[in-house]
């Protein structure tokens, strides 16, 4: 047999290519493989993927709706402002800084402020970042000549909000600003981006989605730099809707005059007590109708000026808001509760008469002064007023006829919690059935709801402030730690004539009078009556009158203490204030009142309403540290219903009554 002839190996080098051919070939099947996927199978995917880098699309902000008062006058409107807006992306890295620091030093602004909107800004990337707004018309210019040292600076018109009548209503209308972080979460804002303007205060926050409209879309053709070829087309935005106000444009200015003139006034009243003058910070006034609850004037002074908010608000003026101790930013007669001193007095009254304590004839000696156990009250004049009724203990605010009514519910509540029954507490039921100390329905943000102090609301103090009580080393507060939650029977008296712990607003004042106006009904109260179609300016939706609750006291006892009111302008506490209007052609209804708050000056007070019989207006002031309700806020609400009547308007002048 013969033996196998040797096989011959093969070179290295053509295993190797060998090799090489085959990875080539898996390679080339692969990319084959891709290509086939890439334009066939995902043909369209990347199709779109190509077009959406030529096209972009740009949100168009929808212009917001205007804010008219009762008439259709313009309160709030938008107008068109120059701008700087800067796009970084056209900016030279290194130079951004040093042309952000050009501009700043051209504005007179700090580069950190313009820095700071930058990063702030969330919008498109084809959008200019606005870094300044009402732009000088030379420094506009100075840009434009000089655009190579400003790259990336752009001179563009923006809409913004205008307020043709200044700071006038300022707390209804509110102001505008950028969406917080906080408030997208919110689910009223969860549409929305982060630098879209929303409603911040007033009216503009409580009626943004109607304001506010829809947003468009624009889409733009644009090269591989970015810039823009073409328009291509889009979504027209759609512009938000109208809101007409039940306000009245020439009362709202009339309270607002009346109110700085009566300020003026008490700073020039001598304060007896604490010598020099009156401060006279603040005041409010509030105009309503009792039958439907519509506001047609709502004031507070000092106010803020809303156009300062136009393009964000700069951090020297929010801190100089913040920490102005007068408070500009609040809205007294909502936001704020005060103890309303002898005004209570007719809601004491309707206590008295709804729970058979008094009658309208029932009598009370009225001296200077009234002892209740260990607890002695003074009246507010020392020689007191002599015998009267329910009408002359209103028409004179005889503070000892209320001390005894105030001793009466006392007596009665102490007798139940000696026999160990539920205690009534009939004052507080009468003056919640009358809207108070709840939190008042009205279109506005941030309304309080007062105190009606009673024993729940002590205990739950007492709860509260007893780790503090009990940690002071005085008598006084380790007394409020053992007993601090014990009803004492001065509450009560101190109750009756509007002291103590009792505590509204002047808007809930004024709910309660126009209840007591129209015979039990407590409206909710509202500033805005229409939305209005931005183009046909027809309805699309109307604020309709709303019942908050009916008080169920008898028709004869808002008879007999709308008789006392009427008396106070014609003949009592207010009758110098009231000197020379018509009260025969519009009677008028009201009390005065002087709220104690030590060591501050007293408070000063009018609550009133007219024509009785057939009210149409309910009106509130209040005068902060002004002294007597007679002398610092009836004149405002005299002239009030000069100008609501159409009467001539007689300037606020001293001489009033200086008394409760």
């Amino acid at each position: 047999m013969k033996p196998k002839p040797p096989t011959r190996s093969q070179p290295p080098s053509h295993q190797r290519l060998s090799l090489l051919s085959v990875v080539v070939a898996v390679l080339l099947v692969a990319l084959l493989s891709r290509l086939w996927y890439l334009q066939v199978l995902a043909a369209d995917h990347y199709g779109d993927l190509a077009e959406g880098n030529r096209v972009r699309q740009v949100v168009v902000q929808a212009p917001r709706g205007r804010i008219l008062d009762r008439k259709g006058r313009v309160l709030v409107s938008n107008r068109a402002a120059w701008a700087f807006t800067v796009k970084p992306a056209e900016m030279d890295t290194k130079q951004g800084g040093v042309v952000l620091g050009r501009l700043a030093r051209l504005l007179g602004e700090p580069a950190a402020k313009l820095r700071q909107r930058m990063n702030d800004w969330n919008g498109s990337p084809l959008e200019g970042t606005p870094v300044a707004e009402d732009v000088p018309t030379d420094k506009l210019f100075y840009v434009t000549e000089h655009a190579s040292q400003f790259p990336g600076v752009t001179p563009e018109v923006l809409a913004l909000r205008d307020y043709p009548h200044g700071k006038l209503a300022a707390h209804v209308l509110g102001y505008v600003g950028e969406v917080s972080q906080g408030e997208l979460k919110a689910p009223s804002f969860q549409q929305l981006r982060a630098g879209d303007v929303v409603g911040k205060a007033g009216v503009e926050l409580t009626y943004d989605r109607w304001l506010r409209g829809s947003d468009g879309v624009q889409d733009l053709e644009v090269n591989a730099a970015g810039q823009v070829i073409r328009v291509l087309g889009g979504v027209a935005p759609k512009p938000g809707a109208d809101l007409e106000l039940s306000l009245d444009l020439d009362v709202q200015k009339t309270a607002e005059d009346s109110l700085a003139a009566a300020m003026r006034l008490a700073r020039k009243l001598p304060d007896s007590q604490r010598g020099g003058t009156y401060p006279a910070p603040a005041s409010t006034a509030v105009v309503l109708d009792p039958n439907d609850g519509s506001v047609v004037a709502l004031a507070s002074l000092p106010e803020y000026d809303p156009r300062k908010f136009v393009g964000g608000i700069s951090r020297k003026d929010y801190a100089a808001y913040n920490t102005n101790p007068n408070k500009p930013l609040l809205d007294r007669a909502v936001q704020s509760a005060y103890p309303p001193g002898s005004t209570w007095k007719a809601v004491s009254a309707l206590a008295g008469l709804q729970h058979g304590a008094i009658t309208p004839q029932s009598t009370i000696n009225c001296p200077g002064s009234f002892k209740f156990g260990n607890d002695l009250r003074h009246d507010w004049t020392p020689s007191g007023h002599g015998t009267v009724n329910l009408t002359r203990s209103l028409q004179f605010s005889c503070d000892v006829y209320y001390y005894n009514l105030g001793a009466h519910f006392s007596n009665a509540e102490m007798s139940q919690e000696r026999r160990h029954q539920q205690v009534d507490e009939q004052m507080q039921a009468t003056a919640r059935s009358l809207g108070f100390g709840r939190q008042p329905a009205i279109d506005l943000p941030y309304a309080v709801g007062g105190t009606v102090p009673d024993r729940a609301w002590r205990k739950h103090v007492w709860q509260l402030l007893r780790p503090v009580y009990c940690k002071g080393k005085s008598a006084l507060y380790q007394e409020l730690c053992k007993s601090g939650s014990v009803w004492e029977g001065g509450d009560d008296l101190s109750i009756a004539i509007g002291q103590g712990s009792l505590q509204v607003s002047p808007l809930q004042l004024a709910l309660g009078y126009g209840a007591i106006a129209n015979g039990g009904t407590v409206y909710a109260a509202h500033v805005a009556q229409a939305v209005l179609d931005p183009v046909t300016h027809k309805p699309v939706r109307t604020i309709t009158p709303r019942i908050s609750s009916v008080a169920r006291i008898p028709a004869g006892d808002f008879a007999a203490v709308t008789e006392g009111l009427k008396a106070v302008p014609a003949a009592g506490t207010a009758v110098a204030a009231f000197a020379g209007f018509p009260l025969d052609r519009y009677p008028v209804g009201g009390k005065t009142g002087t709220a104690d708050l030590p060591p501050k000056a007293p408070f000063a007070w009018f609550a009133s309403f007219a024509p009785i019989g057939s009210p149409r207006y309910v009106i509130v002031a209040m005068v902060e540290q002004a002294g007597h309700g007679g002398e610092s806020a009836a004149p405002v609400a005299k002239v009030l219903y000069q100008k609501l009547f159409g009467l001539p308007v007689q300037p606020i002048a001293a001489g009033a009554d200086r008394s409760g």
